[in-house]
């Protein structure tokens, strides 16, 4: 059996991405386990599951959420465990991993934190690739002032043990520079790239449910659209242009508006538009009976047009990715940007 070890460094997605290969795994005949060792808690300090549930739907999974997300620990209680207790929190890790792998042709492991801002989590992957005997994968978030060096000691460290890097979050115009440059600087480190994995809204999107749910809104049509990812947010505010040109700039998108500028609504349902967020109270028939007709949910929250924003705002920097369209779009991703051939047979697998 094969451990794969996932961990990043300033991004998100390492569960996205288990996701994501596993799926790429079982469609070539793999049985496939996952898990997260080690879950941080934030601030309150509650237990959650996060993407446990999901996780364990698309693999077909029989373990529980706890057997999946085993040991829930704050900060300050996984340095404690890695400076006084190590061989006993070793043993807990192995014997986590034991009850999942049982049968696996490739475990996933989601390390946990960000390395390269959080040394504690650091040290608690180096332990995880040591006892468990994984490869490692290092997902790199790319930013404007993005510097291949930073990471670079952090890789050194697990270099016995590094099967590759792949570079996330790349913006379309600088992929190349990302290829030519970045790649060839980690190639020359002795470090492999095996994937640069553009920005895709899609993945950074969140469903009409999500956003009903952060506004404190009721979806009042198309229910059944409620699964639609938003890429896009934009208000029906006074503008120059005429509205269909004005929504017209973005694609799949919220419009937010207050119930009674139906030229607005209408205007915004002639374009790529995935839900309206209206204030106070309904809209006017005509409104209701074309975004029946379109299939657009129409979502009507009692709080003024700010304060709609901001939770909206809000739910696309918290989106999750338990959504069959983002699993399908990574799937497109992976296959567009990752050999998986090469990837599987380094692997040691056929």
């Amino acid at each position: 059996m094969v451990t794969l070890l996932v961990i990043s460094f300033q991004t998100k997605g390492k569960s996205l991405l288990c996701t994501g290969l596993g799926k790429k795994f079982i469609g070539s005949g793999k049985k496939v386990g996952y898990i997260r060792p080690v879950n941080l808690l934030d601030e309150g300090g509650k237990e959650n599951y996060g993407e446990a549930d999901y996780i364990r739907e698309v693999f077909e999974l029989g373990q529980s959420n706890e057997q999946l997300y085993p040991i829930h620990l704050q900060p300050q209680d996984l340095w404690r465990n890695l400076t006084e207790d190590e061989d006993n929190f070793s043993k807990k890790i192995i014997k986590a991993c034991n009850n999942v792998a049982e049968g696996k042709d490739i475990l996933l492991v989601e390390g946990c934190g960000d390395l390269q801002d959080d040394k504690v989590s650091a040290l608690a992957c180096y332990l995880m690739a040591e006892k468990l005997d994984a490869r490692v994968i290092g997902l790199i978030g790319y930013s404007s002032d993005f510097k291949a060096g930073e990471v670079l000691q952090i890789l050194e460290k697990l270099k016995q043990r590094l099967f590759g890097v792949i570079i996330n979050q790349v913006p379309e115009s600088k992929v190349n520079l990302v290829q030519d440059e970045i790649t060839e600087f980690y190639r020359g480190q002795g470090i492999t790239v095996l994937g640069i994995l553009p920005e895709t809204r899609a993945l950074a999107g969140v469903s009409v449910e999500e956003i009903a749910r952060a506004v404190g809104g009721e979806i009042i049509s198309s229910k059944g659209k409620a699964n639609e990812l938003v890429e896009n947010v934009m208000l029906g505010a006074m503008t120059p242009d005429s509205g269909r040109d004005y929504f017209g700039r973005k694609k799949n998108k919220a419009v937010i508006a207050r119930a009674e500028r139906a030229d607005m609504l209408l205007a915004a349902l002639e374009t790529s538009t995935k839900c309206l967020v209206v204030s106070k109270e309904k809209p006017s028939t005509s409104v209701l009976v074309k975004a029946e007709d379109k299939s657009v949910p129409v979502i009507v929250v009692n709080q003024e047009i700010p304060d709609i924003l901001a939770g909206v705002e809000k739910a696309l920097v918290q989106a999750r990715f338990q959504n069959p369209q983002k699993l399908k779009a990574l799937a497109s991703l992976l296959d567009s940007r990752l050999d998986f051939k090469a990837f599987s047979a380094s692997l040691g697998f056929k």
